[in-house]
């Protein structure tokens, strides 16, 4: 019986491995490249948030079934946005882009991660 433990050996080498296919590319997203970025999407995690980033400076959406409301820019070289419903400090995030996923950051931490979709 010895094939049983070098099966679960195997078993949790092919776990270990990264997914084929799956390799992350992220780059980093500074100046006017971000506000071309963010503008007139909507920014979401498909669950728990949706937030719809107007070309006006402001965003709209949902927050676990909630609406929130509050305004948008790009700060040097950062994402910055300010909560008005409900009412928040301004927050402003480095921000990574993968495709259609977007991470925003703090200090190198991941604060937000979601995808950008075009606003009908």
């Amino acid at each position: 019986m010895r094939s049983a433990p070098n099966f679960l050996l195997c078993g949790l080498a092919a776990l270990s491995l990264p997914a084929l296919g799956a390799e992350e590319h992220w780059r980093g997203v500074t100046g006017a490249s971000l506000q071309k970025l963010f503008q007139g999407k909507e920014f979401g995690d498909g669950v728990h948030f949706a937030y719809h980033l107007k070309a006006d400076g402001t965003f709209t959406g949902t927050e676990m079934t909630k609406q929130v409301s509050g305004s948008w820019r790009v700060k040097q070289n950062e994402f910055c946005w300010k909560w008005q419903r409900p009412p928040g400090p301004e927050e402003c995030y480095q921000v990574q882009q993968d495709g259609v996923h977007v991470r925003l950051l703090v200090n190198g931490s991941e604060a937000w991660y979601g995808s950008l979709q075009k606003v009908p």
